[in-house]
């Protein structure tokens, strides 16, 4: 008979761990015991691989459960339930907030413990299919379209792949920069993961210990360590998305971290060695931030090595149609055709899709919702109205600049979502931006706070 998943038990009590290997082994499970975190460690990086998922002490002497759980890497090698007859209601909210799947008190019945197992697995056999989707189609040979531009951004993804060298990756939003990260990881050979941190979807006041991390006690709040992003792409790449929109203070930390390739934790005093690989992307133009003192010139430079250019989808029309159908796939199945009506290659071809890649995907997709048990149909109508929307509502140029050009449109589309939103928490869900981000972009455009 085949062995059942492996599940990893950590519990310094001998009885504990007696009574869950039994229940677990009448289950089909095969039970693997280890009576400290330390221990755990080591079976978490085992040659033949970690366990199905683990069940998680929060006390035990020397390290706890919560910093063990605090210095994992993101997403954890194995989904983790947490156990404890002990723990208060803030240990047991803190382990669900660093990444826990569900919290469990001792001694637990075995219809509630067999249940969260379950779960746990079940949300492991997710993930990874998510991460094998992801990384199927990140693959070189996977980034859709056989246009020029993208043929000639595939053969420097397979040239600098390989390499550890900084690459920073240029393009407009919605051209897929963070599919071209993954592509260079999958390249790359590295063993540890990807790990990706949006800079302008994190407040400024949180980016820093998100990338660094922090010790225990290093500010209110700080119940225990924790591993920073950076330190959770040890062995693997670091991306960085929207770069442009990191403080200048933390852009100087960075560039530490670059050139010593160790981090130290808020807190802490001692260095971290970190290899990790960095990809950065962002839509601005740095060079012209570099200029108006808004971003660091050595660190663009430190990141500018290997730049790579994300052509927009209105550059390479030859695309859409195999990007279209590649969407359908993903949302209707393969079974499922394309069809397009009479005019719709053309009104595809005509239209400057603003959004790019991303605005397409949400057409297939929303076409995907509407079409009940039908084929897939694609008419001109689709693709012409929110051009022709955009034509309507596009401002003479007058003798405005360019950023009050952006400026004012930016205003008006907050204002109506504040009007929609009906507060400020209400316009960032409608925007899907940080509540705090916004709330400094109000004050920036001289919008009344409500």
């Amino acid at each position: 008979m085949k062995p059942g998943p492996r599940i990893l038990i950590v519990d310094d009590d001998s009885g504990v761990l007696r009574a869950l290997r039994g229940l677990l082994s009448d289950e089909g499970f095969t039970p693997v015991e280890a009576r400290s975190t330390a221990e755990a460690s080591q079976l978490l990086d085992a040659p033949e691989g970690p366990p199905a998922m683990m069940l998680l002490d929060l006390r035990m002497p020397g390290e706890t459960g919560l910093e063990l759980l605090s210095r994992l890497p993101r997403p954890f090698p194995a989904p983790v339930v947490v156990l404890s007859g002990e723990a208060s209601p803030a240990e047991a909210v803190q382990a669900l907030r660093l990444g826990a799947t569900d919290f469990v008190e001792k001694p637990p019945s075995p219809e509630r413990l067999l249940t969260a197992v379950r779960n746990a697995l079940a949300l492991g056999s997710l993930q990874e299919e998510r991460e094998r989707l992801l990384d199927a189609l990140a693959r070189p040979g996977h980034l859709v379209g056989d246009s020029p531009g993208m043929a000639s951004l595939r053969q420097l993804i397979a040239r600098v792949g390989p390499s550890d060298t900084a690459i920073l990756i240029t393009g407009e939003t919605g051209t897929g920069k963070e599919r071209v990260a993954r592509a260079l990881h999958l390249a790359s050979g590295r063993k540890g993961r990807l790990v990706a941190v949006n800079c302008a979807a994190i407040p400024s006041t949180l980016l820093e210990s998100e990338l660094f991390g922090h010790e225990k006690g290093a500010f209110s709040g700080a119940l225990s360590r924790r591993a920073g992003r950076i330190e959770q792409a040890h062995g693997g790449t670091l991306f960085l998305d929207e770069l442009g929109d990191m403080p200048l203070e933390l852009q100087a930390k960075l560039l530490r971290v670059l050139e010593t390739k160790e981090v130290e934790r808020l807190g802490g005093s001692l260095p971290v060695p970190v290899d990790a690989r960095v990809v950065a992307a962002t839509h601005q133009d740095l060079a012209r931030a570099v200029k108006e003192g808004r971003f660091r010139q050595d660190l663009y430079f430190r990141l500018n090595v290997m730049p790579l250019q994300v052509p927009p989808l209105r550059e390479r029309p030859e695309d859409l149609l195999p990007l279209a159908r590649a969407f359908a796939a993903e949302f209707a199945g393969p079974q499922v055709p394309l069809v397009l009506a009479p005019g719709a290659e053309t009104s595809l071809r005509a239209y400057a899709w603003p959004g790019n890649v991303r605005e397409l995907r949400n057409l297939i997709e929303r076409l995907n919702l509407l079409r009940g048990e039908g084929p897939l149909t694609l008419g001109p109508e689709l693709v012409s109205a929110p051009q022709a929307t955009a034509a309507a509502s596009r401002p003479s140029m007058g003798q405005k600049s360019y950023r009050e050009h952006v400026e004012d449109f930016e205003r008006e589309l907050i204002r109506a979502a504040l009007q929609e939103g009906e507060s400020i928490a209400g316009a960032a869900r409608l925007l899907q931006v940080d509540r705090g981000n916004l709330y400094r972009r109000i004050k920036a455009l001289g919008l009344p706070v409500t």
